[in-house]
């Protein structure tokens, strides 16, 4: 068995560290969260508008600055891909900044269960190759 980590008391932080976000006050950097609301409140929306502000290094929302751009990958279950361009491209336009030039993976398989090893595996794997900034699973 293997013991757990340990350090002297006198070792530990004084002070927590400062909050590092990735889309000032609105996203933490390292962060695992779930955007939540009633049906067709714009969730899917905010995901994607996420998705190009990280992109692209462009206020989200139009507000909410982006401190360290970067890939972006999205696997978006709930919608057609040719509806998840038409929305990115739109929001895109409103954000001044063209898709063509953005980073952002869209994973294409028709299914990605968590619950199920393989596909965690395959997801593990892919993040581990593309390295993104931001994950977005939108169910």
């Amino acid at each position: 068995m293997t013991q757990l980590p340990v350090q002297p008391a006198w070792r530990l932080a004084a002070a927590s560290e400062q909050r590092r976000w990735l889309v000032d006050q609105l996203w933490s950097e390292d962060a695992v969260g779930i955007i939540g609301g009633e049906p067709k409140c714009c969730k899917s929306f905010l995901a994607l508008d996420l998705a190009v502000a990280v992109a692209a290094g462009t206020p989200c929302l139009r507000r909410f600055a982006v401190a360290r751009p970067g890939r972006v990958l999205l696997y978006p279950a709930e919608d057609a891909l040719h509806v998840v361009r038409q929305r990115l491209d739109g929001i895109c336009a409103a954000a001044g900044t063209a898709l063509a030039e953005l980073d952002v993976q869209v994973i294409t398989a028709p299914s990605l269960r968590l619950d199920l090893e393989a596909d965690r595996a395959r997801l593990e794997e892919t993040v581990a190759t593309l390295k993104p900034r931001l994950l977005i699973l939108d169910p």
